[in-house]
């Protein structure tokens, strides 16, 4: 394969303005040339395509996605078709990579990620959907909605032509704005409605009916249709594992629903790879305090590919299994584990903060220090102050003066002091801390700064300076636990079944 291959990157677009450029741009040096084809636009969708070197044609929208993409694809010209919506950005990728990795493995189309961004854009959830094949006119989507393409490539192969590249698209139209302002639910339920009357056994309809319910937040109604969609598989849809997923995350939000656990079990026997399973297993288990049971299999989840959450956030939850089941030990290494993964979080400390007591507090402070690398203290505190925890930065602040005094790092020392003081000043009270203890952090600040700078003097031969300093960062640090335990009361049984059915981000803010 060489330069001489020609991709033609097809899209579809109404009202489109706020979005249209960041997709175009994505992948203007990968394609020969982009048709756009707009299906009512009232904004400047037109416009920014054809500054952007598009050609643009325009269709009569017939509620039927599947019509609308054909169209688009009738109008190509390059021997290969790439398909995106207005609201997706291509990852990264050259021409030489593309055509590199297709020369290497060659098929008729290539299965890429879309990972959607959910809400805030704190969450995504991911799927597989064919989006590269070759301009053949045996290959036309089919679907009024949720259109596909991969049916009429396989069944124009008599093997199966199609292949997972690793290449990855970010779609941004599950973010809360964009469905309200698109009011995508009521069309979306409105042209598979319609379709469902035409052809009333697929179970992709009905499949995708109980997508647009689950995302409207509308559980049972979901579990209902996804129920139906799993009488009418035939066990050859590729589909299955996302059916599977968004029945379990439906039956998360019914807890009480007696036939629940049975369906967790047969998911597992028919798909005991899937991490993902696991996963929302255990949280069900860990709903119904079933602590013991839920530790073991979200343990086994761990030697698994799990996609709906990021393997700290799978530390963190086994940290509040053991937890609350009365196992502090574990928990704790479990929570100081996610704190090292390299995405960080702010949960786990949220939880070794509220864990604190005058008992506890040297033994866990050891651990945490033992643990706490520079790198992952500047991500802590750069992540607590993007959330706007004034009381988790200060706690990072506190634990890096511990470590450095204790290593005996003097001049690391005198800058964290002064970090300290300077955050102090800078910084306003959130939430609940109250006057009286931000005073209190004030004046312990400058005592530090003042122990610090005694240290520096006397080259760290000071060890009493040395011992109160660390004291003194300790009731500081207590201080701050007390306040996070008494003001962020995060329930962790309701907090991660939020996180699960998506109404809560985890993130610190939530707690």
């Amino acid at each position: 394969m060489n330069g001489t291959i020609s991709i033609s990157l097809c899209l579809i677009t109404k009202n489109e303005e706020h979005c249209l450029a960041r997709c175009l741009q994505s992948v203007q040096q990968l394609v020969d040339e982009i048709i756009v084809v707009d299906t009512g636009s009232e904004d400047a969708t037109v416009k920014i395509a054809a500054e952007l070197g598009a050609s643009v044609f325009f269709f009569h929208w017939v509620n039927d996605f599947s019509a609308a993409r054909n169209y688009a694809i009738s109008q190509a010209q390059g021997q290969w078709i790439l398909v995106l919506d207005a609201d997706e950005v291509l990852s990264p990728l050259s021409r030489q990579e593309l055509f590199g990795y297709m020369e290497q493995s060659p098929a008729e189309g290539y299965y890429f990620q879309i990972s959607s961004y959910l809400d805030g854009g704190n969450k995504t959830v991911e799927d597989y959907v064919v989006r590269l094949f070759k301009n053949t006119p045996a290959y036309r989507f089919s679907g009024a909605i949720h259109e596909q393409v991969a049916g009429s490539i396989q069944s124009s192969n008599l093997i199966d032509g199609l292949i997972f590249a690793p290449y990855t698209i970010h779609h941004y139209g599950y973010l809360l704005k964009e469905l309200e302002g698109k009011h995508k639910f009521h069309r979306n339920t409105d042209i598979i409605r319609k379709a469902l009357m035409e052809n009333p056994q697929d179970p992709f309809l009905h499949y995708s009916l109980a997508i647009e319910y689950l995302q409207h937040k509308d559980f049972q109604q979901a579990g209902s249709l996804l129920q139906k969609t799993l009488t009418l598989l035939r066990g050859e849809e590729g589909y299955i594992p996302q059916v599977l997923i968004a029945l379990l995350l439906a039956k998360l939000a019914e807890p009480d629903d007696p036939h629940a656990e049975a369906l967790f079990c047969n998911a597992l026997q028919t798909l005991p790879d899937s991490g993902d399973l696991y996963c929302l297993y255990g949280v069900w288990l860990m709903l119904h305090t079933r602590f013991s049971e839920a530790v073991k299999v979200l343990e086994t989840a761990l030697s698994k590919n799990i996609d709906l959450v990021e393997p700290g956030q799978l530390h963190s939850l086994l940290g509040d299994v053991y937890f609350l089941g009365d196992m502090g030990d574990q928990a704790t290494e479990y929570y100081l584990t996610a704190i090292s993964q390299p995405s960080v979080d702010l949960y786990p400390l949220v939880r070794l903060l509220t864990m604190w007591n005058r008992r506890s507090s040297q033994q866990l402070s050891k651990s945490i220090l033992n643990r706490l690398t520079p790198n992952i203290t500047i991500g802590l505190l750069q992540r607590a102050t993007q959330a706007g925890r004034f009381d988790l930065a200060i706690a990072i602040i506190l634990l890096a003066i511990i470590e450095s005094t204790r290593a005996n790092d003097i001049p690391q020392v005198v800058s964290a002091c002064t970090a300290y003081v300077q955050y102090l000043s800078t910084a306003t009270p959130v939430h609940c801390l109250h006057t009286g203890m931000f005073t209190l952090l004030e004046q312990s600040g400058k005592k530090l700064l003042l122990q610090s700078r005694l240290l520096e003097l006397s080259g760290g031969h000071l060890t009493n300076v040395q011992q109160a300093l660390i004291e003194d960062a300790l009731q500081n640090l207590l201080l701050i636990s007390s306040f996070v335990q008494r003001c962020f009361p995060t329930d962790p049984l309701k907090f991660w079944k939020g996180v699960f059915i998506n109404e809560t981000s985890f993130d610190c803010q939530s707690c």
